[in-house]
């Protein structure tokens, strides 16, 4: 199997919702009171301004001519405080390779392909978030060195 490591292009909305779709439904199912399973998931709108931001970048992982995966990149600079040290980074906004794709190595090909954009873009590191249940997502980014440096915490008020 060849992987070839792209930039999205309009045309391929359709075949990267529906490897968007399938990590929505997971969290929709894992965290019912924060997510819901709908169709599309990614609005076409929002894709266009991805597809046409210079910050932005939506790589795909093809196995012949097929989008088997697909990462949403962007390059960010930190608020002009003076508490903050300036620095730009990227941050993955989303990432997801299709089920029956999974553990063949296409996620590292493509993982490996966002830390080469993030390079190439001067980027200091290469930031994103996971949801506590997905053991699956945090060991594979463990496996490319990231660690948590951040953990949002939540108190259901209605359960009290």
């Amino acid at each position: 199997m060849t992987i070839k490591v792209l930039s999205a292009n309009k045309d391929d909305y359709l075949e990267i919702n529906t490897i968007v779709k399938e990590g929505q439904d997971e969290h929709a199912e894992a965290l019912p009171q924060i997510f819901k399973k709908v169709e599309p998931v990614m609005p076409i709108s929002y894709f266009y301004e991805l597809i046409e931001n210079p910050n932005c970048e939506i790589l795909v992982a093809k196995n012949d001519e097929s989008i088997v995966g697909f990462a949403v990149m962007e390059l960010k600079h930190s608020p002009p405080f003076e508490s903050m040290v300036p620095r730009k980074f990227v941050y993955m906004n989303d990432f997801g390779v299709k089920g029956l794709h999974q553990r063949q190595g296409i996620g590292r090909v493509l993982f490996q392909a966002c830390v080469n954009w993030s390079k190439e873009m001067g980027a200091a590191s290469l930031e994103l978030n996971v949801w506590e249940f997905n053991r699956k997502a945090t060991s594979f980014y463990e496996s490319f060195g990231m660690n948590t440096i951040s953990r949002q915490m939540v108190l259901n008020l209605e359960q009290e």
